[in-house]
């Protein structure tokens, strides 16, 4: 098996089907992290045991996340990509499937732990192969395709996989995305072909992919991580994924608490959720005509009175229903800014500075499940609202201060360390993206 892309793909047409089995394995893997959260109470009552104990599940799949990020994904730069995502994938489906099985808090957690190591080697892995493998003219339509399964797994693998666990029970949940990766395993196996892909190894510039340094990777990353604003924006988007995932790991709990184990409303609000975070298909133009950073500490700032005011709504349905489709959509357009700054920070190191920022973001919602979980059990929703507003506060001095800070230092003549203005940016890369198609 190798990366060649076949029939429609060699011929210059779109790799539909490679992109849809890459969107599909995405929203598998979304969906497991993230719908844990409605099924925690049913968890706890299978194994007879506390939701704080439960909750550790996805600290120990987001610890193995960010392992599985750092030690497999490097490993597509010296193989086929397509054999890392068939492998991460397989992964996948056999630690599902022993989650789906198991009999113990002790296996499940197993079954957690092999699922993450799959997801952190295969989520980094698709975007590179996008990136090395889809001819450029199809890379930007292929990547917002597949980058959308995160918002789908919200709006979609969520909600259906806590009605599934209402329904049926939770080892049923895991049961149907173990089924889902299996069907992606297979297409990425029968999609494979026979030697290298050519074209599309080209960057917009026309000029070829750099190969992987084998000496001097410390140096290297210490460099990426040190770069103008890094520190800080890696910072924050730590503390931002804390406070999310502090709330939401317990917020199907919460609310369940609040409905009823049995009724559906516990789905209909996380749709709600997930309908909200959707909304960054639609808002990210804004960011972009107000001023990135702008935005960011804007919605920071909304962000801690929300948190704060979510566990009060539990208890008046209408103003729920507000509280967490706002909360989606400025969360959403949080996660979208903060990846975007950082990328933007370096061009040279942007794929170092993109691994901090997912070993950030995996460390946030390890810390976030594991920590909380005892505060959730002993103070209650109320007591975590605040605790996760405090820290969101903490993301928004940072990156308000930021901010402040750059904006003084570019009040007066730009200086060569100055970024160049985005629009002249876009200028320059629609020339370069006509010269290299032509």
């Amino acid at each position: 098996m190798s990366d060649r892309l076949n029939g429609e793909e060699r011929s210059g047409g779109f790799p539909l089907l490679t992109v849809l089995a890459l969107m599909a394995g995405i929203f598998a893997v979304g969906s497991e992290e993230l719908v844990v959260s409605p099924l925690l109470v049913g968890m706890a009552d299978s194994f007879r045991t506390s939701v704080a104990l439960m909750a550790l599940s996805v600290t120990v799949y987001g610890i193995a996340t960010a392992i599985g990020a750092l030690i497999f994904a490097p490993l597509g730069d010296r193989m086929s990509r397509r054999v890392s995502l068939t492998i991460g994938m397989t992964m996948f489906v056999l630690g599902t499937v022993l989650c789906a099985l198991a009999p113990s808090p002790a296996l499940l957690f197993t079954g957690r732990a092999l699922a993450g190591l799959a997801t952190g080697a295969f989520v980094p892995t698709a975007y590179a192969f996008v990136g090395d493998q889809i001819p450029y003219r199809h890379r930007g339509r292929a990547m917002g395709i597949i980058v959308s399964s995160w918002s789908l797994s919200l709006v979609l693998g969520v909600p259906m996989g806590s009605f599934v666990g209402g329904w049926v029970g939770w080892r049923w949940t895991f049961g149907l995305l173990a089924i889902l990766g299996a069907l992606v395993t297979l297409v990425l196996v029968r999609a494979g072909g026979g030697g290298a892909a050519g074209p599309a190894d080209a960057t917009p510039d026309g000029e070829a992919a750099a190969e992987p340094s084998e000496r001097g990777w410390i140096r290297d990353a210490a460099r990426a991580f040190l770069a103008p604003r890094v520190p800080t924006y890696v910072l924050a988007t730590f503390l931002n994924m804390l406070g999310f995932y502090g709330m939401y790991t317990f917020l199907g709990s919460a609310l369940q608490y609040r409905f009823g184990t049995g009724s559906s409303l516990t789905g209909i609000m996380i749709l709600l959720y997930g309908l909200g975070f959707a909304t960054s298909f639609l808002t990210g133009r804004w960011a972009d005509e107000w001023g990135k950073e702008r935005v960011l500490v804007v919605l920071l700032a909304g962000l801690v009175p929300a948190l704060a005011l979510i566990p009060q709504a539990t208890r008046w349905t209408p103003l729920l229903v507000v509280c967490l489709f706002l909360w989606g959509a400025m969360q959403s357009l949080v996660v979208t800014l903060l990846s975007t700054l950082l990328s933007e920070c370096s061009q040279q190191h942007r794929g170092a500075i993109l691994a901090f920022y997912s070993l950030a973001t995996n460390l946030g919602v390890a810390i976030g499940a594991g920590v909380f979980g005892s505060l959730f059990s002993a103070y209650g929703f109320d007591a975590l609202g605040w605790v996760c507003a405090a820290i969101t506060l903490l993301a928004f001095a940072l990156t308000g201060w930021a901010h402040r800070g750059r904006g003084e230092r570019t009040a007066g003549h730009p200086t060569s360390g100055d970024p160049v203005p985005e629009a002249a940016v876009d200028r320059a890369r629609g020339a370069k993206v006509v010269a290299h198609e032509d």
